[in-house]
């Protein structure tokens, strides 16, 4: 199942899931999906995220952070958002991954898929909050981009409400036919 009783467990199920989320993440951006054009200060919108999250929920806490931080170097190293370094680009994604694997581990109570649903809202806000609010506290963006922001940061959200729950109860499902 999504669930384990020590998710902090570094095996070889952990360590596969961390890699195969990580290579969605290097996949997403090479294939040109990663990152989005939108017409605004950004310049581009993320779909990064969504493995992130997805690892978080199906593999764990370390899985998703992983993933996080893969996504963070990727940025580090396309040159449209390498200026605003390490903190602002790396620092939010273990974070958020953290934040959506918190949340569907609350949520899992009310089932696979409202706790999926809650993961993939409060990853993608998280992802978004975090990282805005480190790029305005260091004053690399003005107060004025975050209305800017907000369509798109709405997008990528309601993109993650509908995406996250399918794919979680597509795999649960698959792993609860395997167990027959």
């Amino acid at each position: 199942m999504l669930t384990r009783s020590n998710p902090w467990t570094l095996d070889s199920r952990t360590t596969v899931l961390a890699a195969i989320f990580a290579a969605m993440v290097i996949a997403l951006q090479l294939i040109g999906l990663g990152s989005i054009p939108v017409p605004n200060i950004s310049g581009s919108m993320t779909t990064l995220h969504l493995p992130v999250i997805l690892g978080a929920v199906i593999g764990g806490p370390i899985v998703g952070m992983f993933a996080g931080v893969v996504m963070g170097v990727i940025y580090l190293l396309l040159p449209a958002t390498a200026a605003f370094g390490p903190i602002t680009l790396v620092v939010p994604r273990p974070i958020f991954a953290l934040a959506a694997w918190a949340t569907f581990n609350v949520l899992r109570r009310l089932g696979t898929a409202p706790a999926a649903l809650g993961a993939g809202i409060i990853g993608a806000l998280t992802n978004t909050v975090v990282t805005v609010g480190i790029a305005l506290l260091l004053g690399q963006v003005p107060l004025e981009v975050v209305p800017v922001i907000l369509p798109q940061a709405g997008i990528e959200l309601i993109a993650t409400a509908v995406i996250v729950p399918i794919i979680t109860l597509a795999v649960e499902a698959a792993l609860k036919s395997q167990q027959r």
